[in-house]
This record gives structure tokens, sequence and C-alpha cells, in this order.
């Protein structure tokens, strides 16, 4: 399956599912008090560290293991349902103490019985992952919606039929069944397997860096609310948060699409002989002439997006968004190295990474016992640098890849972002200069079309390789139907 068509049918599947989702939002909250939906929410929080460690990896290993046999299949299986049974029957052992903590017997009634989910997990995670392993992104998509369908289905109906707080959990067991009976259509036959001791070795030495990172990116991910709502004031945590949400927003969803199809894509071709060095630098100048411009244009735009988006109480967080947004423009060319570092077995070096990066980031926190929340967002945004630095380390001693080198590869992906702020530039300029004080919406009207038409421009005179697929794609609109 081609990456453009992989893209697609992944874009597709991941907008059907928000969907879904959404739509049983705005039914459950309808039929649920927001105390009942905080219970469930606080259980969930709970669980969220728990699935860091669910997987241990496993899926990771199966995708960019060079070959795999039926023995090493077993060896994932038995890693995987190991590390979930345990963590379902310690969420049985711990429910209640953590009732106790939240003074709410109801937080006791979702972890008992989601435990269940992770009973069910390790029968459907492995053949998720042979799945992208094969790049059958047809294949994930179906069983993802078909997922979200069932899930938000008994999710509403229980909800209607009085099951409260618990109607979200029956919902998600009742989807990880749904994913077992279609896998077991798909992959006839693989779906139980025998657990073994043999091969466990080396699933286990991948799986405990890739855990040890993800768990890593986790913390560093809760350590802004954590250190600053203990040395700041949760007032400040809350700015933080609105700040680094306009990035999160706009381009989280990105890269979750992107890293789906990429990561198993990269590890196909470096299986079939592919230079490691060589398709990082191929690929990466489409993915910066998106994130660079805009990053930049988070970062010019952030006063009139904060009041557009939150209003004019958060007002203090525009100055800080524009600091995280202008200093992650830095880092957009190291963006896939973990993952590309991942697909070809180093997990090891993502790990120390990790701990180099995250480290970094928790000093820059600390500092927050000195510094206001302003100084401390400088400082975390200096992250951004240490982060650029240890990436392209990394990318000369494994994929033997200069910083001259990925340079010279991505230049006509950074020269986009000067072509995109152009327009929107002006616009703020002309707004100041004039004391014609737009309010956000006309602004913003006027300076992301601005900032579009600059982007089209960019790619046209720079001859960026998205000219051909603006090509194709225009070229496709141009078609006449058969008459």
């Amino acid at each position: 399956m081609s990456i453009r068509r992989s893209l697609g049918i992944s874009a597709f599947s991941q907008f059907s599912t928000f969907a879904i989702n959404f739509a049983s939002v705005i039914i459950v909250s309808r039929l649920l008090t927001p105390s009942e939906i905080g219970i469930f929410s606080v259980a969930a929080s709970i669980l969220a560290f728990a699935h860091v460690f669910r997987e241990f990896g496993v899926g990771q290993f199966l995708i960019q293991a060079k070959e795999i046999t039926r023995e090493r299949l077993r060896a994932a299986f038995t890693v995987t349902l190991a590390i979930s049974w345990t963590i379902a029957l310690l969420l049985l052992l711990l429910r209640h103490p953590a009732a106790a903590f939240y003074d709410n017997a109801g937080v006791a009634g979702v972890l008992g019985l989601i435990s269940i989910n992770f009973v069910i997990l390790p029968f459907g995670s492995p053949l998720l992952s042979l799945l992208r392993r094969e790049l059958q992104f047809d294949k994930i998509a179906l069983v993802n919606i078909a997922n979200a369908l069932v899930a938000s289905t008994v999710t509403v109906i229980t909800a209607y039929l009085g099951e409260s707080y618990l109607s979200m959990a029956w919902g998600a067991i009742a989807g990880n069944v749904a994913n077992v009976v279609l896998l077991n259509f798909i992959r006839r036959g693989q779906i139980f397997m025998l657990p073994t001791t043999r091969g466990l070795g080396e699933v286990v030495r991948f799986g405990s860096m890739a855990s040890t990172s993800s768990l890593l990116t986790e913390l560093g991910s809760s350590a802004p609310d954590l250190i600053l709502g203990r040395t700041l004031g949760f007032a400040d945590v809350a700015f933080f948060s609105r700040a680094d949400a306009l990035r999160k927003m706009t381009l989280g969803q990105l890269f979750v699409l992107v890293r789906g199809v990429y990561f198993p894509s990269f590890a196909k071709r470096v299986r079939e002989g592919g230079h490691p060095g060589e398709m990082y630098c191929s690929s990466m100048p489409y993915m910066i002439a998106f994130t660079a411009p805009a990053l930049a244009l988070l970062a010019l735009l952030a006063g009139p997006l904060i009041l557009f988006l939150f209003g004019h109480q958060w007002e203090r967080a525009a100055p800080l968004a524009s600091l995280l947004c202008g200093f992650a423009v830095l880092s957009t060319s190291t963006s896939m190295v973990s993952t590309s570092l991942t697909a070809v077995g180093k997990v090891d070096v993502v790990m120390r990474a990790q701990l180099w990066l995250q480290g970094v980031r928790m000093a820059a926190l600390a500092s927050s016992l000195w510094w206001p929340l302003e100084g401390v967002v400088l400082a975390f945004s200096l992250a951004y640098v240490v982060e650029l630095l240890l990436y392209f380390k990394a990318l000369n001693a494994v994929f033997d890849v200069s910083a001259g080198q990925l340079w010279r590869a991505t230049r006509s992906s950074y020269y986009l972002v000067l072509w995109s702020l152009a327009g929107p530039g002006l616009v703020l300029a002309a707004d100041d200069f004039l004391g014609l004080a737009l309010q956000p919406l006309p602004l913003l009207g006027l300076a992301l079309p601005l900032a579009g038409i600059g982007w089209l421009a960019g790619v046209h005179l720079h001859n960026h390789p998205l000219k051909s697929e603006l090509g194709l794609i225009l070229g496709r609109l141009r078609l006449k139907p058969r008459r």
C-alpha cells in the first residue's frame, strides 16, 4: 500500500472515530451528571500510567523485528499477557484503597470493571501490531471504526439504562471484545496462542527500554501540572496549560496520524535494505513543510488566537504560547528521530535521549521555586534546543547523517516559514501602525488566508517536493467525469 493511500485511509479512520466519540460524548453528557462523569475521569487518570506499561513495547517490537516467526509471536503474546493480567490483578487489589483516597466508592467500581479490559487486551493487541507491520491500514481502519461504534453504542445504551459512571467502562470493554471478534476473522487462528518461555529475553529487553522511554515521556507531559501546581499555584498551571494547548490542539492529531503510518513504513523499508539516513532526509521535507510554518504562525498569532479560542481572561497565556511555539520550530527537523530509531531497534538510544531531555525539562520547571511563570516558560522552551542537539547527535551516530546534510535536504521547507509569515506579519503591522485595533476574528480572517497563499507561493517558487503532490491533486480535480 502506498504512503499516500495509507495516510488517506488513516486520516479517514481518525476523523471517523473522532466524530463517533464526539457524538457519544454529547449524548452521554446529557444522560449523566457532571459528578458521575467525574468519577470515571478520576479512574481514567489512574489508568493512564497503567496503559503506558500495558503493551510493554511489544507492538513496537513486532513492527521493527526483521522476521516474525510463530515462536517470536508467541513470545510477544506471552509478555503482553503477563503484563496485562498483572495490571488487571493490581487494579482489583488497589481499587478499594484508591476509592478510599478519593473518598468515593464509585472509583472502586470503575477500576474493578475496567480490569476486565486488561484481561481481554492481549488477545487483540499483538495482531493489530502485525497489521501495522504489514501496512494493512484498511483493515486497521475497519477495526478502529468498529471499536468506536460498538464502544459508543454500548456506552449510550448503558447510560440510558441507569449504569451511571459504569456505562463508559462497559463501553470500553465492549469495544475491545469487538476488536477480538473482528481480528479473529481477519487473522484466523492467531488470536489464541499458548504462552511460551522461548524468546522472551529479546522481547523483554526491547520492551523494558521502550516502556521506560514511554514512561519518561508521560512524566514529562504531566510534570508541568504536578510541579507548577505546587510551586506557583493552580492559576499559573492553567495559563501554562492553555499556552501549550495551542500547539497540541493544532499539531497533536497531525503527529499521531503521520507517526502511525511513518513508523511501520520506515521499518519495512529498512528490512528491505533501504538506507535509514537517506530515507529520513527524503521524508522530513514533507513533514517540516507543514509543522514549521504552522508553529511559526502560531507563535506570531498567539495573541488573537488565544483571545478568540479562550477569551480575554487567558490573555496572559499569549506570550507564553509564542515562546513555546517559536522554540518548537527548532526541533521540527528532529521530530521523527525517536520514531525512526525505534523502527531500527535502537530503543536504547531513544531511552538515553529521553533521560537527558526530561531531566532538562524537570530542571527548568524546578526554576519555578525562584522565577515567575514567564521565566519558567522561557527556561522550559530552551529544552527544544537540547532536544535538537541530542537527536542531531543520535542521527549522526546511528544513521550517519550530519546536521549539514539534514539542512540541505530540508531548507526549502524552512523557506516556507518566511513565506507563510509575510502576509500575517503585514496585517499585524498595519493594525498596529494604523491603530485599527481589529478584533481577533477579523484579524485572523485576514491573516490566515494570506498565510496559506504565502505558503503555496513558497512551495511553487522554491520547487518544494510538495509541488508535484499538489500538481497531482489539481490534476485529479480537473478530470471531467465520463459521460
